[in-house]
């Protein structure tokens, strides 16, 4: 009997952890790297402020890149993207030129959302990327019409 109430114990961590909220690979874009950096635009805004739009945290960097580095961007993103539960991209040549992705919560944790556009794609001369973080209960739908 011992050994079956440990075997369920361990199972219930595993599933647990299973279960639990992954945290983004670009996440790590708002690790400070770009705070000071010409050509970058990091905002943070939390609290009452999102109240309206049914979010919690809202992130977003704009950022003036090389092209190495936002194939780097887009690769975290991409990555992040195989995970989402829903999602809406566009392409250009191959690449992923925009995309909305929604990774639900768990009950604990919110609900998390990317948003990502590569402009370089249309415009070589103009090298911006724009990665946007936000957690909260909003709809995809909610979110997309506040970007149009």
């Amino acid at each position: 009997m011992k050994y079956v109430w440990l075997l369920l114990c361990s199972l219930m961590v595993v599933c647990g952890q299973l279960h639990a909220q992954e945290k983004l690979r670009s996440a790590s874009l708002f690790d400070g790297r770009y705070n000071n950096r010409e050509g970058a635009v990091e905002v943070l805004v939390k609290g009452k402020k999102l109240t309206p739009y049914h979010l919690t945290l809202f992130r977003s960097l704009t950022l003036q890149a090389a092209p190495d580095e936002i194939a780097e961007i887009s690769g975290l993103v991409e990555s992040d993207a195989k995970h989402a539960a829903e999602k809406e991209t566009g392409s250009i040549g191959g690449k992923l030129y925009y995309g909305f992705f929604c990774f639900p919560g768990n009950g604990k944790e919110p609900n998390q959302y990317l948003f990502f556009r590569n402009a370089s794609l249309r415009n070589p001369d103009y090298p911006e990327v724009i990665v946007i973080y936000m957690e909260g209960a909003a709809t995809l739908e909610e979110l997309k019409q506040m970007f149009e």
